[in-house]
């Protein structure tokens, strides 16, 4: 019997205040795909167990057992079912030929449509087509095919719920109001939401979900949601088209991404308030001409993105300015807590002189923010040559950009003739590229005083760089620069000395 099923659709029906007759259940009994006659327990393919589920008002349950059931043609689901099989090893469904779809949510709106512990490979074609305002779930589904697609769209005014569940292709929801994904792996993941008419009840929630594109070519992840979003322990890696918001989304949330070795860095597009916390930008290497920073770009007029108690490490980007992050258009970009380590350009990009290695910026008539709260930052022990700048650079003075520090390390070079709007209780290393005012700063130290350990699990969720004892980090920071982030990176409380220390790491 179904996990689900049966608490869903009541919940749905209760909110409805539909009525329906009692669950029926179909047991299929063959595996071939004969001329339906309908279905009797002792001879019921899966085609007649649907016909006589459709025929029936109200919900109803298809039981598969063990084994490959085969389709020849499409098979159309037009009343409330569920699919339920033993486990996505045990029972396959397979088309003869490549179908688009194999199964069909028909338009005559179905109120609940669910697949629960089973395979579906449609032979490169569509698995799965939904075109109805249905509840759709699936729970324990797995698609193989890599050429496979699963298109849930025109569901407005309805919830898809997608759990535990491989594709090894591409699944795309577009137009579900409520969209709740856990527990599962992608190679192309796609929600959209574009009925502006329900906007108030939008929501997307995805947790303990990976899309991971090795090996398939148009892989990524893209989210176009006009409600809140929320992201947790969610891991991106080996995609070519990275993670992209490309919507005006009220408010976005991420915890513990893991973003790692994409080709295109993480993109807000529209205006959007975004908080990421706890997470990891890895190896990231943007494609040479691309114009992208390796790691995150932040790029709406009006947008605001805060990054929290987060690592970039090792990324590579090709934009004019940013190795890893790099924010302009008038957009906000606040930076706190955090540690950026041997961030850097492609080989290509260097040789025009980028500016930032680390963070970057391009001042516009809106006035882009930048600002590093509680921040570490190391440049690369050996650098590609060309760069203007081995840790923050960019374009436009103070009238079209706004760049601040407070309480942060600086281990590296700032781009010639940075212009920053103010600066307090921050250490910059060599010769003062940075333009860091001397009163409560400290410019021009060497790394020997900074004393900074290498890149590693110094506790917390994310790798930083630990000062050792005696370094000239410790206690450096201001009181004001304390009050904008209460505790480090790794979660510890500020403030354990006389004065916060400098950088992401409170000592002590």
């Amino acid at each position: 019997m179904p996990r689900l099923a049966n608490g869903l659709f009541l919940c749905f029906l209760a909110g409805t205040g539909a009525t329906v007759h009692a669950q029926d259940t179909y047991v299929v009994t063959r595996f071939d795909d004969p001329s339906p006659n309908g279905c009797i327990a002792s001879d019921c393919s899966l085609r007649e167990a649907m016909a006589a589920a459709n025929g029936d008002y109200g919900h109803d349950i298809i039981e598969l057992g063990a084994g490959t059931y085969t389709l020849r043609s499409t098979l159309v689901a037009s009343g409330s079912v569920s699919i339920v099989g033993v486990g996505a090893a045990s029972t396959r469904i397979v088309t003869s030929v490549s179908l688009d779809p194999a199964l069909q949510i028909d338009e005559s709106l179905p109120i609940l449509f669910e697949l629960y512990d089973l395979s579906l490979d449609a032979r490169g074609g569509f698995e799965l087509k939904g075109r109805a305002d249905s509840v759709i779930n699936l729970d324990g589904v797995e698609l193989p095919n890599t050429s496979g697609k699963v298109w849930i769209a025109e569901a407005f005014g309805a919830s898809t719920t997608v759990r535990d569940t491989w594709s090894a292709g591409s699944l795309v929801i577009s137009g579900a109001i409520g969209s709740v994904i856990k527990d599962s792996r992608f190679a192309k993941l796609t929600v959209l939401q574009t009925d502006v008419d329900h906007a108030a009840a939008y929501g997307t929630t995805i947790e303990r979900v990976t899309v991971d594109g090795t090996g398939y070519t148009g892989s990524g992840m893209r989210i176009g949601s006009i409600g809140a979003v929320s992201l947790a322990d969610v891991t991106v890696r080996n995609t070519r088209y990275g993670l992209r918001f490309e919507k005006a989304t009220p408010s976005v949330t991420i915890d513990r991404l893991h973003y790692l070795a994409n080709s295109e860095p993480l993109e807000f597009t529209l205006d959007s308030g975004v908080l990421i916390r706890d997470s990891e930008f890895v190896a990231n290497v943007a494609l040479d001409g691309a114009g992208q920073p390796g790691a995150l770009w932040v790029r709406g007029d009006d947008a605001i993105v805060q990054v929290e108690r987060s690592t970039f490490d090792t990324n590579k980007g090709s934009s004019p300015a940013g190795g890893a992050a790099f924010v302009e258009n008038g957009a906000a970009l606040v930076i706190s807590q955090s540690t950026f380590s041997n961030n850097s350009f492609t080989a290509a990009t260097a040789a025009s002189g980028p500016r930032g290695g680390a963070v970057g910026y391009r001042g516009s008539a809106g006035r882009t923010i930048l600002r590093l709260i509680g921040t570490t930052l190391v440049a690369p022990t050996y650098a590609v040559a060309g760069i203007n700048g081995s840790l923050i650079g960019g374009f436009g003075a103070q009238a079209e950009a706004q760049v601040r520090l407070y309480n942060s390390i600086v281990d590296g070079s700032c781009a010639t003739g940075i212009d920053l709007d103010h600066v307090e209780g921050s250490i910059s290393t060599g010769s003062n590229s940075c333009q860091f005012p001397a009163f409560t700063n400290r410019a021009g130290a060497t790394k020997a005083q900074l004393a900074l350990g290498s890149l590693g699990n110094n506790g917390g969720p994310t790798k930083t760089h630990l000062p050792a004892t005696g370094s000239i980090a410790i206690n450096a920071g201001t009181d004001y620069g304390c009050y904008l982030v209460a505790k480090d990176q790794r979660g510890y409380a500020r403030r354990s000395g006389s004065a916060c220390d400098a950088g992401s790491v409170e000592t002590g």
